[in-house]
C-alpha cells in the first residue's frame, strides 16, 4: 500500500510539474458523508462482529500551486460492534450476551498532491493525525437462583499521533463548487485492546474561495 501511495504522489507531481501559477481560487472548504470499514477490530475474541458504520468528514485547505497544497480535516469513522460474554463471571451466575463498541475519530493535517485534469482533479494525501480510539465494553450476568440481572461495563480511551493517508477526486462545477470523493485510512489503538486499521469512504461538496 505504501508503494502504491508513493507512486500516486509521483504521478500527481509529474502530471503538473510545469504549472507554476497559483490556482484560482486557492482556498477551499468542504464536507462529506459515507461509510467506514474497520479491520481486525474483532480479531481477538471471535464471534459475529459488525465492523462497518457511517462516516463523515469536514475539511479546509489551501493550494500553494495547482498541484500541491495543505489540508486540515476532522474525520469521524463511526463505530464497530463486537458481541461477547463476560469472562470469569461471579460464582452462581450465567453470563448473558453483550455488545462492546469501539469508536474512532481523527484531527488530521496532510500534504495534498493533486493532478488537475480540466474540471476533474485526482489527489493523494499523506499526513499526521491525532487519532482518538474509544472502547466501551458491556456485560451482564443472571443470578442462577433469583434470576436477577447485574450489568457491568468498562471504558478505554486514548489519543495517539498516527499517520493518515488516502486518495480522492474532485469535479468542478458551477464556478466555485466541487463534488468530491475521499478515501482515508489510519490506525486506532486504545490503552487496553489491540490496534486496528480503519477506512472512511466519503462523498460530498466543497466550495473554493
Amino acid at each position: 500500500m505504501r508503494n502504491f501511495l508513493v507512486g500516486a504522489f509521483l504521478t500527481c507531481a509529474a502530471a503538473t510539474a510545469a504549472a507554476q501559477q497559483l490556482p484560482s481560487p486557492p482556498g477551499y472548504v468542504g464536507a462529506g458523508f459515507g461509510f467506514s470499514q474497520y479491520h481486525d477490530f474483532c480479531a481477538v475474541g471471535g464471534g459475529s462482529c459488525d465492523e462497518s458504520d457511517t462516516a463523515w468528514r469536514v475539511h479546509a485547505g489551501y493550494m500553494f500551486r495547482p498541484w500541491i497544497g495543505v489540508e486540515g480535516a476532522y474525520i469521524n469513522f463511526g463505530e464497530a460492534h463486537q458481541p461477547g460474554f463476560l469472562l470469569n463471571p461471579p460464582v452462581g451466575t450465567t453470563p448473558l450476551p453483550s455488545d462492546s463498541d469501539g469508536r474512532t475519530d481523527a484531527f488530521a493535517l496532510s500534504m495534498l498532491l493533486r493532478a488537475p485534469l480540466g474540471p476533474v482533479g485526482l489527489h493523494a494525501k499523506l499526513g499526521w493525525a491525532a487519532v482518538t480510539a474509544k472502547f466501551k465494553g458491556n456485560a451482564a450476568v443472571q443470578d442462577n437462583t433469583t434470576g436477577a440481572i447485574t450489568y457491568f461495563n468498562s471504558q478505554a480511551r486514548e489519543t495517539k499521533g498516527k499517520f493518515i493517508y488516502g486518495l480522492g477526486g474532485t469535479y468542478d462545477f458551477g464556478g466555485q463548487w466541487q463534488a468530491r470523493f475521499d478515501w482515508d485510512r489510519t490506525e486506532g489503538k486504545d490503552n487496553i485492546n489491540p490496534k486496528y486499521d480503519v477506512d472512511a469512504y466519503t462523498f460530498g461538496l466543497g466550495y473554493r474561495f
